[in-house]
């Protein structure tokens, strides 16, 4: 109830009591209390009481609408802290928040050390709230969010998976931002940056790459090689390919060997991929298989006789099967006995 209504609420009933018994008895009455003498009206002595009860209802009021709207008060902030962790984890980056209220407290601290994910439509929703879920939907849908413009990006951490998702969704959609993140790889986490250099391989030339090459990986080296065409060559020289070659020796066996061999066979011509492939054989134990094996695709039997001829009876021993059976019918191919996913291990 409204104190100001209640208040003239009261008077009115003070005065319409005071006038009934004024009609009643319009007489006086006195009392006496330490030598005092207190002589009203009688209705006067009957409002008195009335009047006493009203400023004593009146101060109850006061003290528990004041107690009450700091109670209120409390609840409005907890509500409004409640909102923001609940944005938070959301968004897959939980804080933690202090509550008042001590039934708020018991349960609502979850949120600081858990994330939502929502399924289905939200019908309703603080503003911010429908901010965190829009953006949230935006990421997951595949989409880029500038989270600068929402104010998130020195907030999200590297390790939040919507962070994550969302240069992954920029990757996609901005073949220019690969080379962003090389250039900035300690701002990524190693998942971000192998896709990115993937990516990045998968668009650039030689001559760009050649920029970047202690970061490559034999992966990104062979999306690149498996690029090259006959009508482009990317800007491919021996040059870059031994360059790439030195840099990742320390990471390239048999099979990727062997998987370039056959990828400069579109580039380059026999004689020339055949003296690439001799070279390195000579320099790299790991890429001897990869020349024998061009020079069985190429048909020079007998340089690959000569080949084995200078290595021992226990290597190459299916080569060794091969180089037997091409003498006496030529019609036989390295794939007859082998499949070339399994030749480095001949």
């Amino acid at each position: 109830m409204r104190l100001g209504l209640y208040i003239i609420a009261s008077i009115i009933l003070m005065v319409i009591v005071g006038v009934f018994v004024y009609m009643i008895n319009p007489g006086n009455f006195s009392y006496n209390e330490l030598g005092f003498p207190l002589e009203f009206p009688i209705a006067v002595w009957v409002v008195l009481p009335m009047s006493v009860l009203m400023l004593a209802s009146l101060l109850h009021m006061m003290f528990y609408g004041t107690k009450n709207f700091f109670k209120f008060k409390k609840w409005e902030k907890d509500i409004e802290t409640l909102n923001d962790s609940i944005y938070w984890s959301l968004i897959h980056e939980p804080q933690t928040h202090k509550f008042t209220l001590p039934q708020l407290k018991q349960t609502a601290s979850l949120l600081s050390v858990s994330t939502i994910k929502v399924e289905g439509k939200v019908q309703q929703a603080s503003t911010k709230i429908k901010e965190a879920l829009e953006i949230v939907s935006a990421i997951d849908r595949g989409e880029y969010v500038d989270l600068k413009a929402k104010k998130l990006s020195r907030v999200l951490s590297v390790e939040n998976p919507l962070y994550k998702k969302n240069i992954l969704n920029r990757l996609e959609e901005d073949k220019a931002f690969a080379e962003e993140v090389i250039q900035n790889r300690l701002s990524y986490n190693d998942t971000i940056f192998k896709i990115a250099i993937n990516k990045f391989a998968s668009n650039t030339t030689f001559t760009q790459a050649q920029k970047y090459i202690n970061l490559f990986d034999k992966e990104s080296l062979l999306i690149l090689l498996e690029r090259v065409t006959d009508e482009d060559d990317l800007g491919l020289t021996k040059d870059i390919l031994d360059k790439f070659i030195i840099e990742l020796e320390s990471e390239l066996d048999c099979a990727d060997y062997l998987k370039m061999s056959t990828l400069m066979m579109r580039q380059l011509s026999p004689v020339d991929n055949l003296a690439l492939w001799r070279e390195y054989q000579s320099k790299y134990s790991n890429a001897e298989i990869a020349y024998l094996y061009l020079l069985f695709e190429y048909e020079m039997i007998d340089k690959a006789g000569e080949y084995l001829k200078e290595h021992g009876e226990d290597d190459f021993k299916r080569f060794r099967a091969l180089y037997d059976l091409k003498k006496e019918h030529k019609k036989y191919k390295i794939t007859d006995l082998m499949d070339i996913r399994h030749i480095c291990d001949a």
